[in-house]
Parts: C-alpha cells; sequence; structure tokens
C-alpha cells in the first residue's frame, strides 16, 4: 500500500483522539521532514475518513471561539491502519529540486550553479539542526523506532549537506579550461 495522509492520520488518532488542528501541526512540525503531503490534506481526508466509519467525530463547544471537533479512531480504522502496517513497504522517493536544477547546470553559468549549491548546503544545514533540536527536546519521549526515524532523517541531510559540499568544492577548484571543456 502507498503512503497516505489517511494512514498517517489513523496511525496519530490509534495513539490518541486528536483535533484537526492537532494533526495540521503534527504534519507541519513532525511529518514534513519525511512525508511530502502539504495539511492540506488533512481535513479532506478527516471527511472521507469518516464517511468510510475508521473515525468518528465529536463536537466539543467552547464559549466565546468556535466549537471544536475531535477525532476518535473506530475498530474499522484500527484494521486498516493495520493492513497499511503489515503491506509490503512502497518504495521510497526523492524529488529534489536542487539535483534536477544540477542535471541540467550544462545550460547556465558557473555562477548559478554555485549559487545553487550554496543554497542547498544551506537547507540541508538548516534541516539537519531542526531534526537535531527535535531528537534532543524528544527523545525521552520516543519509542526506539521513532529514535531509528529521526536518526535517518538527520543521517539523509548531514549526507545531503556533505554531498552538496564536496560537489561546491570540486566546481570551485576546477580550472578554468576544464570548466569550458565540461560546457
Amino acid at each position: 500500500m502507498q503512503l497516505q495522509a489517511k494512514y498517517v492520520i489513523l496511525g496519530l488518532l490509534y495513539k490518541q483522539p486528536m483535533s484537526g488542528y492537532e494533526m495540521k501541526k503534527r504534519f507541519e512540525e513532525h511529518f514534513s521532514f519525511f512525508f511530502d503531503a502539504s495539511y492540506g490534506s488533512v481535513y479532506p481526508s478527516l471527511a472521507k475518513l469518516e464517511q468510510e466509519g475508521c473515525i468518528t467525530k465529536q463536537t466539543v463547544l467552547q464559549e466565546g471561539r468556535p466549537n471544536k471537533f475531535t477525532y476518535e479512531i473506530t475498530q474499522q480504522g484500527r484494521e486498516q491502519f493495520n493492513d497499511y502496517l503489515k503491506s509490503p513497504l512502497g518504495t521510497d522517493s526523492t524529488r529534489s529540486d536542487l539535483c534536477m536544477r544540477l542535471y541540467f547546470g550544462e545550460f547556465t553559468d558557473e555562477q548559478t550553479i554555485v549559487d545553487w549549491l550554496e543554497r542547498g548546503m544551506q537547507a540541508n544545514l538548516e534541516q539537519l539542526e531542526t531534526l537535531e533540536k527535535l531528537k534532543n527536546q524528544y527523545v525521552s519521549q520516543m519509542s526506539a523506532a521513532q529514535r531509528i526515524c529521526i536518526s535517518i532523517g538527520i543521517e539523509h541531510h548531514r549526507a545531503r549537506y556533505d554531498s552538496i559540499r564536496q560537489g561546491l568544492e570540486q566546481i570551485r577548484q576546477m580550472d578554468p579550461i576544464k570548466k569550458e571543456e565540461t560546457r
């Protein structure tokens, strides 16, 4: 089974009932590092899961504020989530604007490529620092599997940072004649 927002939502609700807003925050703060879906997919997925009988919605009345909806997983939702967990692993995909641009880098100038690489290094360094901060902040609350997950993310961004840095060094060390030959 392909990873979809609905399985992430079912997994969150398997742990505890949550509001849509709480789920949206998890999508933004935790899952954005390894799951390519926007929080905008949360509410349509919730509606569909409720329609399918996988979750129920309760209204929490609030004074002076709009009512809040909390969601809870049903037995059918637990079964669907467990089926997902038991299904064969899908292939991870990597989408990289930097790599796509580098692939066609022969059609631009060296300074543009250097700029891309520098921005790529910075972006991966920021992601790496954020993940390390999250790991340090939540490590005592994480399961062993969650610690492995965040470690994979940390090593992924560390490796990307190192590879980009090495590529940048290669470009900077090329002599002008070889640079022209590669064009």
